[in-house]
């Protein structure tokens, strides 16, 4: 059986981790408490064979308690 090391860490994302994990495995970071994922994010990734390496698929996400990401994201008013 083929395994991944240990993947990547988040900043300010939990990952409960285990010694091994095995090809097809998929890991769920969740963000700290206080803590918000930004878009673009799926916060999972994979353990995967590819051309013979085994790697983690990229995991593209942040946490982040900046409120500031949270404004300026409006509703559009649509006026008939």
């Amino acid at each position: 059986t083929a395994y991944c090391g240990t993947p990547k860490s988040v900043p300010h994302a939990s990952l409960r981790l285990k010694k091994t994990y095995s090809v097809g495995q998929v890991l769920h970071f969740k963000c700290q408490k206080g803590y918000d994922k930004q878009p673009p994010t799926s916060g999972t990734c994979t353990c995967k064979k590819v051309n013979g390496k085994i790697i983690w698929t990229p995991l593209d996400m942040q946490c982040t308690n900046d409120s500031s990401h949270k404004e300026g994201w409006s509703s559009p008013i649509i006026e008939s």
